[in-house]
């Protein structure tokens, strides 16, 4: 007798194992597909960059960043001006992030313009999304002589 039930209590425990399986593929899976949490360390602008440049001061640098043309628009050629006054900068990053769903990895390194210290530029262009609009959030990152510099900007294109 006790060897019919060990027999059938073994597919009790194989569905145990497959559920809990389960549940921890699901919590990876959600944990992986995420969408990123804001930087924590980013300073946000509250500046439009649909109406303007925007210009926020960090510690003892000036970060401004100016997207042409305006206003900002999915599927169109985007031109990126970064400029970065009172530390010297090395690298300039964007990173682009939809801020209401994932559209995939959009980051442009921006190259240095030439007799222009602080001075970068570079192209990009946004994904359509199947709303119609998006809320982007534009991270700017430099690599400068007083540290990283991470800027946070957000703004909607259609």
């Amino acid at each position: 007798m006790a060897y019919t039930d060990s027999v059938k209590s073994t597919p009790n425990y194989l569905y145990l194992i497959l559920l809990v399986g389960f549940i921890v593929a699901v919590w990876l899976g959600t944990s992986i597909f995420s969408l990123p949490a804001k930087d924590k360390d980013a300073v946000a602008s509250q500046c439009d960059l649909n109406l303007q440049r925007c210009t926020v001061q960090i510690g003892e640098a000036t970060l401004s960043l100016d997207i042409m043309p305006r206003p900002i628009k999915s599927m169109t050629p985007l031109s990126y001006q970064v400029h970065i006054y009172g530390v010297e900068t090395s690298s300039v990053l964007i990173n682009l992030q939809g801020s209401e769903m994932f559209m995939g990895i959009n980051q442009t390194a921006l190259t240095a313009v030439e007799g222009q210290p602080g001075s970068f530029t570079g192209a990009g262009q946004l994904a359509v999304c199947t709303t119609g609009e998006m809320l982007w959030r534009l991270t700017v990152s430099a690599d400068t002589t007083a540290g990283p510099l991470n800027t946070l900007f957000e703004f909607r294109a259609k």
